[in-house]
């Protein structure tokens, strides 16, 4: 550090990377190592500040300084990581990132289909998850995030039986959450 800025003393630096699970806090991103980074400049601000710090990998930390994602971006993944961590625990976090990956590779392989038939294409929408955890994903269906599907055709009921197994699936309110998640806007 130049002499005029001073270190970000730890438990700040701490926090700031336990918020972000020490990952790059942008979602699409999520790469390590990372590095803290000013949201609002240090020379504006002249001051570390866990609500102006936010954890990046070099990748976009350079980009973010180059100009390539703005401040408001930034301002929403900040404010995004704080909805994210206090409403929903680890594995709905990393439930919403299976699907969010799920959602990457739909738009890549098939950027012709429109992102309403998601759940048609290979699962693409659905995860099997043991009959007994519902209780795990009480916030994601408390919030219409995920739904149980309900099966009426007697083969999949009897399959879901014998691998004690449920499906969950993005509801279109799931959906919703994912892109504005993924695009950095207001979830």
């Amino acid at each position: 550090m130049t002499q005029d800025r001073p270190d970000i003393p730890m438990a700040l630096k701490r926090a700031v990377l336990v918020e972000a699970g020490h990952r790059c806090a942008i979602p699409t991103c999520r790469q390590t190592p990372v590095e803290l980074a000013h949201i609002t400049p240090w020379a504006k601000v002249k001051e570390h500040t866990f609500d102006n710090l936010i954890a990046l990998c070099p990748t976009c930390h350079t980009r973010f300084d180059r100009g390539e994602m703005d401040r408001k971006s930034m301002l929403q993944y900040k404010a995004n990581l704080e909805i994210l961590n206090h409403r929903y625990t680890d594995i709905e976090r990393q439930l919403l990132k299976a699907f969010l990956r799920k959602l990457e590779w739909f738009q890549r392989a098939l950027p012709q289909v429109p992102l309403r038939d998601f759940d048609n294409w290979l699962g693409g929408g659905r995860i099997r998850l043991y009959a007994d955890m519902e209780w795990v994903v009480s916030n994601l269906l408390d919030d219409g995030i995920i739904e149980f599907r309900v099966e009426n055709r007697r083969e999949l009921q009897q399959q879901e039986q014998m691998r004690n197994s449920k499906v969950v699936k993005l509801t279109d309110k799931g959906m919703d959450f994912l892109v504005h998640w993924a695009a950095a806007q207001p979830l």
